[in-house]
């Protein structure tokens, strides 16, 4: 996302940023559209944002990345390994442990060092857990002859350790002082080579994996005990509005897939592509979480309600399309049930239908002409909103036959301000609006 915006405002620079890419000296780091929270987002979302990042990748630079690069980010999902594996990268980083108030693994806030990670299906990763303090600058010293870094590396693998170094968590890129001080450290004579390298190419060095029984392995998630864990209840908004944004962007892929390919509908790539842009960028691990300053999410909050709209009405075109395919010819009013979800779905269903006059009554009628539980909510202006039960096969869409009456309907129902009663029972609500401790039945009298 950072790459977008440079190349939207400052279009010169970005062509001189590119340019140092083709010459190695500018290295990507990282895979994602931007750097997300790894708790919240949903699979789907989380595979997205890697997929977006890669493609935009490609296609401004003509390269991809191979790893998740998170200095900075509120703890770490068990699944994180298993979406990286399956989106075809191979390592991952952090400094974030350190930030552990008590340790996690006996003297030690992390697993490890430098290792493996296991996701939940087995798919493994290398990780590098101690990026060190991200937020160090080097100034001119020779690090090859660095105390702390020397006994890191003698009590990690291969005697290898791991740094970030710049200027973290207050944006920019390492200061003169900090390049300086590695390019001294790259040429010194101490007890530590020191190698300026790419994100990935400690991970790269070290495949395959499996040639290298030496890694430690780690299953399990990576989560903070202190530090931000107050903003999982933070900015609930803003989390209802991801949540909705990653149902509709998923009901909205899938509808548009299957209207292409029953209706010959045209896939909306361009539409759907800037939907998922908008709001994955505010999965940022300081944005969805909850811990921007208040004025932020006016901005966050706009973004979201545009994704959600350009999504519903992605849906609404896709189910339109696709009923053209389907047979609507009822003896009412033909109301069409989406799923898309992947599996069999019954529930309520919530429907406005047009008719002239206020209904007294109404049937509705699943394809198989079967009567299902409906009712008339209200009716306004000739438009009238209805719930009827509804139960539709896994990714696909089903008929059902609305019937308006129009004449008084016979029904032994009775209501009244604190009553419902019928030919068999009748309920009581007390003063507090609860039902009362007494349920009569008419016919036992009990």
């Amino acid at each position: 996302m950072k790459y977008h915006w440079i190349k939207e405002y400052y279009p010169l620079e970005y062509e001189l940023m590119k340019s140092y890419i083709q010459e190695g000296r500018w290295h990507i780091a990282g895979s994602s559209w931007d750097a997300n929270d790894t708790n919240m987002p949903s699979p789907e979302s989380f595979f997205r944002n890697i997929l977006l990042g890669q493609q935009f990748y490609k296609k401004e630079f003509g390269i991809s990345s191979t790893d998740i690069f998170l200095p900075d980010c509120f703890g770490f999902s068990y699944t994180l390994p298993t979406i990286a594996a399956h989106c075809g990268l191979i390592g991952f980083s952090t400094q974030k442990l350190q930030w552990r108030h008590a340790n996690m693994h006996g003297k030690s806030k992390m697993p490890f060092n430098i290792g493996l990670w296991e996701g939940v299906d087995g798919s493994r990763i290398m990780a590098a857990f101690n990026g060190k303090n991200y937020v160090h600058e080097w100034n001119g010293g020779d690090l090859s002859k660095d105390t702390d870094l020397r006994n890191t590396a003698k009590d990690g693998v291969n005697h290898t350790a791991y740094r970030y170094y710049g200027a973290g968590d207050r944006g920019g890129a390492p200061n003169i002082n900090s390049a300086l001080s590695i390019e001294k450290s790259v040429k010194g004579n101490g007890d530590v080579e020191i190698i300026s390298a790419t994100s990935d190419q400690l991970f790269k060095d070290y495949l395959p994996f499996d040639k290298h029984p030496e890694l430690p392995v780690y299953k399990g998630e990576l989560l903070m005990d202190i530090h931000a864990t107050g903003c999982y209840s933070s900015q609930a908004a803003m989390k209802l509005y991801n949540r909705r944004n990653e149902q509709l962007g998923d009901a909205a892929e899938r509808i548009s897939v299957m209207a292409d390919y029953l209706d010959g509908a045209t896939y909306p790539k361009s539409t759907l592509t800037e939907a998922w842009q908008r709001f994955i960028w505010h999965q940022f691990h300081d944005d969805l979480t909850g811990t921007s300053i208040p004025k932020a999410y006016t901005y966050s909050w706009n973004d979201e309600l545009i994704s959600q709209t350009q999504f519903n009405d992605i849906i609404h075109t896709g189910v339109g399309s696709l009923a053209s395919c389907l047979n609507t010819q009822v003896k009412g009013t033909a109301v069409v049930v989406y799923n898309s979800m992947g599996t069999q779905r019954k529930e309520l269903a919530e429907a406005v239908v047009s008719v002239p006059q206020k209904p007294t009554g109404i049937q509705v009628f699943d394809a198989k002409g079967k009567e299902v539980p409906a009712q008339v909510i209200n009716w306004t202006n000739g438009k009238a909103k209805l719930i009827f039960s509804a139960s539709v096969a896994p990714l696909s869409c089903s008929v059902y036959d609305v019937r308006f009456q129009k004449n008084n309907v016979r029904t032994s129902l009775k209501a009244t301000a604190n009553t419902l009663e019928n030919k068999i029972y009748k309920l009581t609500l007390n003063s507090n609006g609860d039902i009362a401790p007494s349920l009569t039945n008419g016919q036992t009298q009990n």
